[in-house]
């Protein structure tokens, strides 16, 4: 499970997330959605502490922390807890696919070579990418890297995994191959946040869906709530204008 308390982002005096609450059971997925620039893409980075909270409250499974008073080796504990799928993907250009998902089972998890290796071709199967193990990013589509960048998330079986757009690169064929790959590995043993643009799926995928604007949680509920009933004038307005 996760859960946020009391969670700020500023950069420099733009303070960027506005007292964030929110807790997503183990399994569930929650969906956050909002207008470019309402702070969805630096939430998801301050949960994996690339871009680290300034004040507040992060329980993942058992371990709760105050980010005012963690160390080093309390971030890093808690990142290994964590995996992120990035809208570019963000592959290293010099290894190949399999290098690629090995990478962190190697560097973080200290796993032997062998065995890294074992581990990323079975989720590199898993998300229909065995037989491309041995291709450079160059050689692979955006949806093809895309799967890569999965795949790397799944290896280090996360307690959270992180969706920042994951489609938003990709050409319009491609979207719903990743789709149907997450739809397939959501509601199992790991919590999910998600951030898309892509309302229909929101709709089918989400347990539940939070309104972000101007870094403030503006309407939090279900999907039906959220995308059928809302309650909040500013998540009215947002709504009509992603569905006309």
């Amino acid at each position: 499970m996760l859960k946020l308390s009391n969670w700020h982002k500023s950069f420099g005096n733009h303070q960027v997330l506005k007292d964030i609450h929110l807790e997503v059971p183990t399994g569930d997925v929650l969906t956050i959605i909002g207008s470019s620039g309402s702070g969805k893409s630096t939430l998801l980075r301050s949960i994996n502490f690339l871009e680290p909270a300034n004040q507040g409250q992060i329980q993942i499974g058992g371990v709760s922390q105050d980010v005012s008073k963690m160390k080093q080796e309390d971030i890093l504990n808690l990142r290994r807890k964590t995996a992120m799928v990035f809208q570019n993907y963000a592959l290293f250009s010099k290894k190949t696919a399999l290098e690629n998902v090995m990478e962190s089972l190697l560097m973080v998890q200290k796993l032997p070579k062998a065995e890294a290796e074992v581990i990323a071709y079975h989720y590199l199967e898993q998300v229909g990418m065995g037989d491309r193990a041995n291709y450079y990013p160059v050689r692979l589509s955006g949806g093809q890297q895309q799967r890569v960048g999965i795949a790397r998330a799944l290896a280090m079986d996360p307690e959270v995994i992180l969706f920042d757009e994951p489609t938003s690169a990709l050409d319009p064929e491609l979207v719903s191959g990743i789709l149907e790959i997450i739809q397939n590995i959501a509601h199992n043993n790991t919590t999910m946040l998600l951030v898309t643009h892509e309302m229909n799926f929101a709709k089918e995928v989400s347990d539940q869906v939070s309104f972000l604007e101007n870094g403030v949680t503006v309407e939090h509920g279900t999907p039906d709530q959220l995308f059928n009933h809302p309650e909040n004038e500013r998540t009215q307005a947002f709504i009509q204008g992603i569905t006309r």
